[in-house]
């Protein structure tokens, strides 16, 4: 049990730790949060099967976009 309670309070350490970091390099990027809500463009992706789905479609669903580039 103390293995665990030191486990999650290093774990707890080390995430606030890294919060500092995360909001410096925002703002040295010159990236502010948005005031106001802004809607994401609407937009239309081909599916592998071939039909196509837009944004729009999803509207009130948690979507992952994932921007992949290998290098």
């Amino acid at each position: 049990m103390r293995r665990l309670m030191a486990v999650i309070f290093i774990l707890a350490v080390f995430l606030l730790w890294k919060i500092p970091m995360v909001s410096a390099q925002f703002s040295e990027a010159g990236v502010e949060k948005f005031r106001v809500a802004v809607e994401a463009p609407d937009f239309t992706l081909k599916e592998l099967s071939g039909g196509k789905v837009s944004l729009k479609e999803l509207k009130g669903k948690v979507i992952l976009l994932n921007f992949f580039a290998p290098y």
